[in-house]
């Protein structure tokens, strides 16, 4: 699975940042960076990774909540956070890391409200 150093996007950019959401499907939050993109919708959590700065080839990955195994955030004493999500039969997590004030924790929360 990969690790992407991340920003938080605005969920109604979404739309610009990749063509396979659905027509009426919601974005909750998104996170971006150099390497790729990660969109939790309401039906789904959305990967779009990129192999080259210069995206020559692109690559969408979706999974239903259904396949969230688990999750943990871990947050470090200088405000850093990340987020892992263990996915499917992934055997590694994806993993999201936040500098100093970004929130990952409201991510947990629309987790657990998925999966409860």
């Amino acid at each position: 699975m990969r690790i992407l150093d991340v920003e938080p996007a605005a969920p109604s950019a979404a739309r610009g940042l990749t063509p396979h959401l659905a027509e009426d499907e919601r974005v909750d939050a998104a996170f971006v960076s150099a390497t790729g993109t990660v969109l939790f919708t309401a039906l789904r959590i959305l990967l779009v990774t990129r192999e080259h700065l210069l995206e020559e080839r692109t690559e969408t990955t979706s999974w239903p909540y259904r396949e969230v195994r688990h999750f943990a955030v871990q947050e470090i004493a200088d405000g850093r956070a990340s987020l892992r999500i263990w996915l499917g039969d992934e055997a590694q997590p994806l993993h999201l890391r936040a500098r100093p004030g970004v929130d990952v924790g409201a991510v947990q929360k629309l987790l657990a409200a998925r999966l409860g």
